[in-house]
């Protein structure tokens, strides 16, 4: 397993010096704000997430950590597809060029022409997550065929960390989905496909996903045992990736080892396992550089401004509120290396929550110098306060394998249409 382990990080690492050797040679050239993204650290995700499960999973990446369409058709030419939460990440799928029945419907909410929609176009399933949902599911006189429904599951306990189970407004009960899946039964329109889990987010341990998994297993039992079929489970393990400085990353090599003792345990004979992931697929592969248009001294400090901040970029998410703790950084300079300073890095906005890093120690950084943050293609961009002060927004683009770059259609335009 340590051996596993020091290869991955070796690859990771090797992806990173290419990147930094590429821009480097590009610094002056390229247009920031930009989220880059390497379509090799892509790949190289899509494959060690897909190493976590059976060889016959089905994989759907979550629109809602990144939605934008190139990204989601990098996924779709790897065989996975889109897991959505409304109508706007669905025409993302749709013009990534994904197909209906390689889209997963769910999300917190659905309207009822919402639910019309998806039961014309096809799903590869829609996920029920309340009570309410399934009586507007219910009331849906048109499908284009049998419509196939997950029941999100929430367990009633937490595993710590962003909790999406427990005491949070998400999913049903055991007892509300056994209810539904059996009225489902008599339904001709509607096919009861198996259950979805999705308990947290940020996870960097390998035992909450352990215990989550566990958790699953006696669900199923409980269903079989009440005479419920269950074809597909869906999971969603929550994995993380290390934002800050002092984040130490999820050990793959244990957490791979550990699931699929799991895979061999007789619960899941004949159930086929659906999953589906957002920062654990795209959040490596994405770099943030932000330039530097400004320096100031004052009361002893010494400030450097950036030409996008909170409003492009809020790795803050899931973290209790907005990043007071730095994450790592590379700087490119034109100055002499060597000297170094400590500096506060900030934004261009009119608030001091506009903060990328505080007493960060870098060489003496000036104008047009680029400040480089990994590990910033998931929730970064997405969560940012875009309208604050009216400020220009981000480009995006993608470093292909190849060593070109590609620049994409902004993923707010998608949003805006």
């Amino acid at each position: 397993m340590l051996e596993t382990q020091l290869a991955d990080y070796h690859s990771r690492q090797k992806h990173e010096e290419e990147i930094l050797r590429w821009l480097k040679n590009h610094k002056n050239s390229l247009p920031t704000p930009l989220y880059l993204y390497s379509e090799a650290v892509l790949h190289e995700a899509v494959a060690s997430y897909r190493a976590l499960f059976p060889d016959n999973a089905r994989g759907f990446y979550a629109l809602k950590a990144n939605p934008q369409p190139a990204l989601v058709s990098q996924f779709a030419q790897q065989g996975i597809g889109g897991e959505i939460t409304g109508q706007a990440e669905w025409e993302h799928c749709r013009a990534a060029g994904l197909k209906p029945e390689n889209i997963l419907a769910g999300g917190v909410v659905k309207s009822q022409s919402f639910l019309e929609m998806l039961c014309q176009a096809g799903p590869a399933a829609i996920v029920i997550e309340s009570e309410a949902e399934w009586e507007r599911l219910k009331q849906v006189k048109a499908h284009a065929q049998q419509t196939r429904i997950l029941l999100r599951i929430n367990p009633g306990v937490s595993f710590g960390g962003l909790n999406m189970a427990g005491g949070s407004q998400f999913g049903l009960s055991r007892d509300q989905a056994l209810a539904i899946a059996q009225e489902c039964q008599a339904n001709p329109r509607l096919e009861m496909l198996g259950l979805h889990f999705y308990f947290g987010s940020q996870r960097l341990e390998v035992d909450p996903i352990i215990q989550a998994v566990e958790v699953v297993e006696e669900t199923i039992q409980t269903f079989r045992a009440a005479g419920v079929a269950i074809q597909v489970v869906d999971l969603g393990l929550g994995c993380g990736v290390p934002y800050l400085a002092r984040d130490k990353a999820l050990d793959e090599a244990a957490l791979r080892e550990q699931l699929h003792a799991h895979w061999q345990n007789p619960v899941w004979d004949d159930v086929d396992i659906w999953f589906e992931a957002g920062r654990a697929l795209v959040a490596r592969s994405g770099y943030y550089l932000a330039r530097v248009i400004d320096r100031k001294q004052l009361h002893g400090e010494t400030f450097i401004f950036l030409d996008g901040g909170l409003n492009v970029h809020n790795p803050g998410v899931g973290l209790g509120g907005f990043l007071r703790r730095n994450p790592r950084f590379h700087f490119m300079t034109n100055q002499v290396l060597g000297r170094e300073e400590t500096i506060n890095l900030v934004g261009n906005l009119c608030t001091t929550a506009d903060t990328v890093g505080t007493n960060v120690t870098a060489p003496v950084l000036c104008e047009d110098d680029l400040v480089i943050i990994p590990n910033a293609g998931a929730y970064c961009q997405t969560t940012a306060m875009w309208g604050f002060n009216s400020q220009p927004l981000f480009h995006e683009g993608l470093l292909a394998c190849d060593g070109r770059f590609t620049p994409f259609s902004p993923q707010f335009e998608y949003v805006l249409k």
